[in-house]
């Protein structure tokens, strides 16, 4: 897979148009075309900042021989963009994950291991998982689109998004040491433009 090829994948995966993801590593929506398409290389600037938003390494990117495993973007957000940290969640779904996406909710608990529901059980009562469960308010949504399901948490004006397997059952799963259960689907409003 070259790496034009891998670019390409990663928008595609992500759900993300040219211009989008242009501006979320800072460059022309043509140097992404031109990127795609193998007529040119992003420079060594620019291959940082994919394998930094991305999570991967710049040899994983450069090696042809590698396939892409499931990824993670880290987006870093204007908090002056946005008027309170409430209601720019939902700013920031409408921006990321317009219609014909689907938003929905999730319940995140901490995911313990037998010494920790040991512990959860006779130490404290079940208060161990309570801590544990809001040490991270921020909140988790599930966004799907055909066959993408990615899972996104805005937390310290970052913008997370997990690629998930689309095999993975939507209801419940485990995402490292957390487990998701779907709650509602999010109806976002659009903003009215004067």
């Amino acid at each position: 897979m070259t790496l034009g090829e891998k670019i390409k994948s990663i928008r595609k995966r992500f759900g993300l148009s040219q211009e989008e993801l242009s501006e979320i590593i800072n460059v022309s929506r043509q140097a992404i075309t031109k990127w795609e398409s193998d007529a040119g290389l992003p420079d060594t600037e620019n291959l940082v900042g994919l394998s930094n938003v991305f999570g991967l390494t710049v040899d994983y990117l450069l090696n042809k021989e590698n396939d892409l495993p499931l990824l993670v973007m880290r987006k870093e957000l204007d908090k002056n963009k946005y008027k309170n940290k409430i209601s720019s969640y939902e700013s920031i779904l409408i921006e990321y994950y317009p219609e014909p996406w689907k938003i929905y909710i999730l319940n995140r608990s901490k995911k313990l291991n037998k010494l920790e529901s040991f512990f959860n059980i006779f130490a404290t009562g079940g208060d161990y998982a309570l801590i544990e469960g809001i040490s991270d308010l921020s909140p988790y949504y599930l966004v799907i689109k055909d066959n993408l399901k990615l899972l996104v948490n805005i937390k310290d004006w970052v913008l997370e998004v997990t690629e998930l397997d689309s095999k993975v059952n939507d209801r419940k799963f485990i995402v490292g040491k957390n487990i998701f259960i779907k709650n509602s689907e999010l109806k976002l409003r659009m903003p009215h433009k004067n």
